[in-house]
């Protein structure tokens, strides 16, 4: 887990910088643990070990859902290009909802068609970003508009790094990377992101993951 510890080291860092700079939500973030917390989960979900890492050393802080209700996230900003949410562990049945369990109310049933191995950990504009939890280093997919799933990243740790870059992109255009008239992603940011994306996830990966985002 040394990869994705070093990847989720450097998210954050990130993170909390641009937050404090031009974030636009408080106590709604992803924060280390004190001490590593005991993982809870529905037991229809299976996580997998880059998973379980990340849920019992992280937590979802969202104060807005402090005793509601509501499904708690930690809002993860990329700008004004994108505002990704991911769910707390214990949510994680309610997250699965529309994908893995159909049905208007309880009980719901389970998809015949969606594999079980695939568990939505977040989301942006309510397409869901996906993990193979029995794939080695837990590959990520993301869905575009209700369109199938493709890869976006090897692994956890990948994905985050590319988050990391996305995050220092949008801290060091202060948080303006779209043309406020055409709402496309600017040129130069593609230009400063594109490259460190491909090093990092390759070209077609890169490219699932502008689409999914918005970027492109």
């Amino acid at each position: 887990m040394q990869q994705l510890d070093a990847a989720l080291t450097r998210f954050v860092e990130q993170q909390d910088l641009y937050n404090e700079a031009y974030g636009l939500f408080k106590n709604h973030d992803l924060r280390p643990r004190e001490q590593q917390h005991q993982v809870e989960v529905d037991t229809r979900i299976t996580l997998s070990p880059e998973l379980e890492y990340l849920y019992s050393h992280y937590e979802m802080v969202d104060a807005q859902a402090e005793g509601t209700l509501k499904m708690k996230n930690a809002a993860v900003e990329i700008g004004d290009a994108a505002l990704i949410f991911f769910v707390a562990p214990e949510h994680l049945h309610r997250q699965q909802l529309g994908y893995r369990w159909i049905g208007m109310n309880e009980p719901y049933e389970e998809s015949s068609t969606w594999p079980t191995n695939h568990v939505v950990i977040a989301n942006f504009n309510d397409d869901p970003l996906i993990v193979d939890v029995d794939a080695p280093n837990s590959p990520v997919y993301a869905a575009f508009t209700g369109g199938e799933a493709n890869r976006v990243a090897n692994s956890l740790s990948d994905f985050f790094s590319a988050l990391t870059f996305l995050i220092e992109a949008a801290r060091t255009y202060a948080g303006e990377l779209k043309d406020e008239e055409t709402y496309e992603t600017k040129p130069e940011v593609l230009e400063h992101v594109e490259p460190l994306l491909q090093d990092l996830l390759g070209e077609e990966y890169t490219a699932h993951l502008f689409e999914y985002l918005s970027f492109c």
